[in-house]
């Protein structure tokens, strides 16, 4: 398993801008929604590397209209697109369109080519996207039962309003792991608990997302050093 350890939040999003910043001119970046990447996402805006590059959302709540404040499009704009000075290309699912339609959509925008760098986060309970535990990990992308802490955590974190969450779209992890790239990231005291799970559990013998994609050299989890405390 590989892991960095970053002092702080700001250290960690630091790297990865600089990661960011080295690859070719329209690299294809895998991005997620999300508390995670709130960092990383003000210090990419700060600068106009992403005007360089393609990102694509990493999953969306099936049914769910993208205007509303917790749809992962939305978060992203939020957190993300709408703060740089410059245009973003987003490629990202509809929630009203078939799985196959979704499909097509990025791989048409990927053009035959694979996600160059990913960027991840992980729920607490091991979940990668919405790719939840349990789940097929031989699947390009795939539509989901939402799991009952999934469902918990992001309605009432997320969600101004009552909304009713039961399936996901997602980029699998068989897409994912062929990636040049894909950084994994835990910064959060409340995500010890699935980190330690990841860091002493079996990556062979496992229904946990997170813990699944560690066996694979080019992932590598970038953690803030109070979650080895």
């Amino acid at each position: 398993m590989k892991c960095t350890t970053f002092d702080t939040n700001a250290a960690l999003a630091e790297q990865v801008v600089s990661e960011l910043s080295a690859l070719k001119p329209h690299s294809r970046v895998l991005i997620p929604s999300g508390s995670t990447p709130h960092w990383v996402y003000n210090a990419l805006a700060a600068t106009e590397i992403a005007s360089n590059l393609t990102f694509f959302a990493l999953d969306e709540w099936v049914n769910v209209p993208s205007e509303s404040d917790g749809s992962c499009l939305s978060m992203i704009n939020h957190d993300f697109v709408h703060k740089c000075s410059h245009p973003v290309e987003l490629i990202h699912f509809d929630p009203y369109a078939s799985t196959a339609q979704n499909i097509a959509h990025y791989e048409s925008a990927l053009n035959g080519e694979e996600f160059d760098y990913v960027i991840l986060g992980v729920g607490m309970n091991g979940h990668i996207g919405l790719n939840e535990p349990g789940v097929s990990f031989d699947a390009d992308y795939l539509q989901t039962k939402l799991d009952e802490v999934t469902i918990n955590v992001a309605s009432h974190k997320y969600f101004s309003g009552d909304v009713t969450l039961t399936e996901g779209i997602t980029v699998g992890l068989k897409k994912i792991i062929k990636a040049k790239k894909v950084i994994v990231i835990i910064n959060h005291e409340a995500k010890k608990g699935i980190y330690q799970q990841i860091v002493n559990g079996d990556a062979h013998h496992t229904e946990i997302p997170a813990l699944y994609i560690k066996q694979f050299p080019q992932v590598n989890y970038y953690i803030t050093k109070h979650l080895k405390g």
